[in-house]
């Protein structure tokens, strides 16, 4: 019997092991990660604490890298979107974040404080100006190739690229031409990325006002796929309030939740669903794409300034 006990304490220990460094490989689950100081990643078995910064709520609860995680709130979670969700009703309604958490003793309970969610916005810094963008690009694929040696490519080429995939007047491109120019401009960032041929700043400065365009084809996408369903005709577009439909672990959802402010823009999450696991949420993202525009032009605008104010 005391030989089994040593045997299930070693295996255990494997486990843990095993799932931290899953939740190192994996990209990590970080809604709220500024107020909790935590974030999680997806593992075989669901989801494991990837990340907990120094000094944070998450650290004085108890918790710690690799723990697996078998449920919030009394919730069993299985990927970023279901955990984003979590943080957000806990953070809408001042709650604390109970999670129930398997180590190598064991599980245990470890909470995330109530208090956290006022005292962490309390903290908060303004960004001080001028600056580059601040939105942090996420990479759910690997980026295009760069172009061929002989091509030509400036910063300022790019930025009007940028300018002209959305402007603020005039025609919207049809889909088929924003998706041909934004894989053009994504090819030139890269090319700039590959060759050095800006500072680094400069560069993630781009990347980032190029993920609110990346971001906005996805709402596009959505938009024209609704079309199909209804089977309306190009010429009559949808109202900017139509809705469509979105699943956890899609793209439009990895989107929202990577985007705060197009929860605007959600009128009903994904839920269980009686025979596919799940059923469907649905968004406006025809106002989603409007507002990742207009964020976009923002943050090209200030790129702009503030390569002026730098140069």
């Amino acid at each position: 019997m005391a030989c089994t006990g040593r045997l299930s304490g070693g295996v255990t220990a494997i486990l843990v092991l095993g799932v931290a460094a899953i939740a190192r490989a994996a990209g990590p689950c970080e809604e709220g990660r500024g107020q909790t100081g935590l974030a999680l990643a997806v593992a075989p078995e669901g989801l494991a604490v990837a990340a907990v910064d120094i000094d944070s709520p998450a650290a004085a609860g108890g918790l710690r890298t690799g723990d697996a995680v078998a449920q919030v709130n009394g919730v069993v979670l299985r990927t970023c979107g279901e955990y984003a969700r979590a943080v957000r009703d806990a953070r809408d309604g001042k709650k604390a974040l109970l999670l129930l958490v398997r180590g190598a003793g064991g599980e245990r309970p470890a909470l995330v404080a109530a208090s956290t969610w006022q005292r962490a916005v309390a903290a908060a810094p303004p960004s001080p100006p001028p600056e580059p963008p601040s939105v942090r690009s996420v990479v759910a694929k690997p980026p295009p190739p760069p172009l061929p040696p002989e091509t030509h490519v400036t910063v300022e080429e790019v930025t009007r690229g940028l300018g002209a995939l959305a402007p603020a007047a005039g025609p919207t491109l049809p889909l088929a031409t924003y998706r041909r120019d934004l894989t053009r401009v994504q090819r030139q960032v890269e090319t700039l990325v590959a060759r050095g041929s800006a500072p680094a700043d400069v560069l993630a400065g781009l990347r980032t006002v190029f993920r609110y365009y990346d971001a906005a084809r996805v709402a596009y996408v959505a938009a024209d796929e609704q079309l199909e369903r209804e089977r309306r005709p190009r010429h009559l577009p949808p109202a900017e309030t139509a809705t469509a439909p979105f699943f956890a672990d899609s793209e439009a959802a990895a989107v929202i939740d990577e985007f705060p402010f197009l929860r605007a823009t959600v009128t009903r999450d994904p839920g269980p669903g009686a025979v596919l696991g799940e059923s469907a949420g649905r968004w406006r993202p025809l106002e989603a794409r409007a507002l990742l525009w207009e964020r976009g032009r923002q943050e090209l605008d200030r790129l702009t300034a503030w390569l002026a104010a730098s140069g």
